[in-house]
C-alpha cells in the first residue's frame, strides 16, 4: 500500500513538472549566490519547470539554472560530501555560512552541481523539510535526466521511482581513506627516506569527477596526489559517466599525468 501510494505522488509530480513545481519552504546553506540570508531561515522558494529551475532568496536574489546543465544531484551526507568539497577546494565563490553543512541528524539536505553559462562549475546546497524533500527530488530528476547520487546506508529515504548512483557514504570512504596509510609501513623499508612519494597528477573529461586513490575518495579532477612508491589504483567517477580506472606503478620521485576521458552511460 504504502508502495502505491509513493509511486501515485510520483506520477503526479513527474505530470506537475511541466507546469512547473513551487516549493516556499527550503533553506540556502551555501553555494554560488552570494548572500546574507539566514541559513535557518525556511522563506527562499526553489521552482522547478521542464524549462528552467529557479531559486529565489529571501533577499531577492535569484538563480536560474537549465535544467540541460545540471550535472550532479545528490542528498544527505552525500550533498554534505560532494557540496563541501568544492567548497574546500575554493570552486564556489559565496563566503557563506554554511548551517548544518557537517551535521549528523536527520536533516534532508538536496546538492545541485551544475555547469554556469561562462564554463564554470557551480553548486548550491539546499534544505528541503519532511513534507516537500521527497516532491524536490522526484521534480529535479523528471527535468534535468539526472540519478540522484546518495549513500547506501540513507537509500531508504529516497522516494519510489527516483533513479539513484549508491555511493559507499562517509564512514565507510574514512574507513577506506586507512587502509592505504597502513601499507607503507609494511611495505617499505626503515631505512626508505622519509617523505620519499611520487606526483601523480588526474585530470578529467568532464571536469570535475569524483577521484578516488586505492578506494578512498581523494577530492575533484583536476587534482594532484602524493603516492608512495609501488603500485596504486586511480579510480574516476561521475554521475552519468561510466566508471575510469587505472593501475599504476609509483616510483620515489617520479610524475605521472592521468586524463580521464569518461565515457556517458
Amino acid at each position: 500500500m504504502l508502495h502505491r501510494t509513493l509511486a501515485v505522488i510520483l506520477a503526479f509530480a513527474v505530470t506537475a513538472s511541466a507546469q512547473g513545481n513551487s516549493f516556499k519552504k527550503v533553506r540556502y546553506n551555501g553555494g554560488t549566490i552570494a548572500t546574507k540570508v539566514n541559513p535557518k531561515d525556511w522563506d527562499n522558494e526553489l521552482t522547478v519547470t521542464a524549462d528552467l529551475i529557479t531559486f529565489k532568496l529571501k533577499d531577492g536574489q535569484k538563480l536560474d539554472i537549465p535544467p540541460k546543465t545540471v550535472t550532479s544531484l545528490s542528498y544527505g551526507q552525500e550533498a554534505h560530501r560532494r557540496v563541501g568539497t568544492m567548497i574546500a577546494l575554493a570552486v564556489l565563490v559565496a563566503p557563506v555560512a554554511l548551517f548544518g553543512l557537517f551535521h549528523k541528524t536527520r536533516l534532508h539536505f538536496i546538492g545541485v552541481q551544475y555547469n554556469t553559462p561562462d564554463g564554470k562549475n557551480g553548486g548550491i546546497l539546499l534544505q528541503g523539510d519532511k513534507d516537500n524533500y521527497r516532491a524536490i527530488l522526484v521534480a529535479l530528476q523528471s527535468v534535468s535526466g539526472v540519478p540522484v547520487s546518495v549513500a547506501e546506508k540513507e537509500r531508504e529515504y529516497i522516494p519510489v521511482g527516483v533513479t539513484t548512483n549508491v555511493t559507499k557514504g562517509s564512514e565507510e570512504s574514512a574507513k577506506s581513506a586507512a587502509k592505504p596509510a597502513e601499507a607503507p609501513a609494511k611495505a617499505e623499508p626503515a631505512a626508505s627516506p622519509a617523505g620519499a612519494t611520487g606526483t601523480v597528477q588526474v585530470a578529467s573529461n568532464p571536469d570535475g569527477a569524483d577521484v578516488y586513490s586505492d578506494g578512498a575518495f581523494v577530492g575533484n579532477a583536476p587534482s594532484t596526489l602524493k603516492l608512495s612508491p609501488g603500485k596504486h589504483t586511480v579510480r574516476v567517477t561521475s554521475s552519468g559517466y561510466k566508471e575510469w580506472s587505472r593501475e599504476i606503478t609509483v616510483q620515489a620521485g617520479s610524475e605521472v599525468k592521468l586524463n580521464a576521458v569518461l565515457e556517458k552511460e
